[in-house]
Formats: structure tokens, C-alpha cells, sequence
């Protein structure tokens, strides 16, 4: 079954497995190379605000035949490159925004704290969440990058969407009394912005 936004969810599962692995930071400043620049106000939002959807980017998630979205996941090679090209609309932190471009970024980001490839992305999302807690039918999609397509390209059979949600009910507790997430995290992605 095909995730569309469900992907979000799964993607902050895996960025919570890499935060326990010492791998991210999320009250860091996002490491997005489009924004290394000297005075470039982007430079301040961190993966925090990534991930809240709160990062003041300027991105139209209205869905038609002509925005953002369908540019990101269809006309682009590289959706987290697309989506950090965006300028600011808002100061970082200020505005929430849904936003599929702010979780590409955070895609991107993850994957190269992981080693920059599909095979090192499926490597760890297999050992720290889809196999501890029985998801074998789980998988990313990537964009013709590597980037894993965070917002909306996750597949996985129906029981294991299930598990997913149970690993969610019991605070990223997997069979086996196996903690994948760091304790809190389930509160932390599911507390509003």
C-alpha cells in the first residue's frame, strides 16, 4: 500500500532511530548546503523546525495540475535539492505550513547522515525500525538522487502499517520489548505545532 503523507510519519520514525544513534540533532541548524551561505536567513532553521513543518520556507502544497508538490515529486530530479531552493516567506520558527518540500529536505538530510546512498538509507531503516519490529514488506522509494521521497513514497502491506501505528501506541516499543525510537520521541512528533 502506498503511503502519500503517511510517509512523514515513517520518515520521523527513522530520523528519531538516527537521533538515538548519535547520527542527527534535531535543535542543530539544518545542514542544507543551499543555505551555507554568509547572511542567508535560512541558515537558522534547524531539523526541528524541519520537522514541525515550521521552517517559514515558501512552498504551495495546494494540490492541481501546477505547484510545488507535483513539480518536487515529478518534473525534479532531486526533491530535497528543490525543495531547500525555496526562499524564506515567513521568519524560521514563526509559521506553521504543511509542507511535503520540508520533509524531503529532512530526507535528504538523513541520508546523508547515513552514508549518501539507497543501499546505506535501507540498511539502517531495516536494522533500526523495519526489522525489530517485523515490518518486512516496508520500503522507500527514492528520487533519481538517492534521496529517499520522504513525504510521500513509503510502501508497505496493511498489517505492517498496523505495526507501524503500534509502534506509535506504546512509544516506539517493538515486539520484544525492543525500544527503537528514543524515549519521548512518539510525544515529541506527535505533540501540534
Amino acid at each position: 500500500m502506498l503511503s502519500w503523507s503517511m510517509a512523514k510519519s515513517v520518515l520521523a520514525a527513522i530520523v528519531g532511530a538516527a537521533v538515538a544513534d548519535g547520527k542527527l540533532v534535531v535543535a542543530a541548524p539544518a545542514p542544507v548546503p543551499e543555505w551555507a551561505g554568509a547572511g542567508d536567513p535560512r541558515g537558522a532553521i534547524t531539523l526541528d523546525m524541519l520537522l514541525r513543518q515550521s521552517s517559514g520556507l515558501e512552498f504551495d502544497e495546494t494540490y492541481g495540475a501546477v505547484n510545488d508538490v507535483s513539480r518536487m515529486l515529478f518534473a525534479h530530479p532531486d526533491t530535497g535539492a528543490y525543495a531547500a531552493s525555496k526562499p524564506l516567506r515567513h521568519p524560521p520558527d514563526s509559521f506553521w505550513s504543511y509542507s511535503s518540500g520540508t520533509s524531503n529536505i529532512v530526507a535528504r538530510i538523513v541520508s546523508e547522515a547515513l552514508g549518501r546512498s539507497p543501499d546505506a538509507f535501507n540498511a539502517f531503516a531495516r536494522a533500526k525500525l523495519f526489522g525489530p519490529c517485523q515490518m518486512p514488506s516496508a520500503f522507500f522509494e527514492f528520487d533519481a538522487s538517492g534521496t529517499p521521497i520522504g513525504s510521500s513514497f513509503v510502501f508497505m502491506t496493511a498489517l505492517d502499517w498496523a505495526r507501524f501505528g503500534e509502534i506509535h501506541r506504546v512509544d516506539g516499543v517493538c515486539p520484544g520489548n525492543q525500544r527503537v525510537l528514543p524515549e519521548g520521541w512518539v510525544r515529541y512528533v506527535t505533540t501540534p505545532t
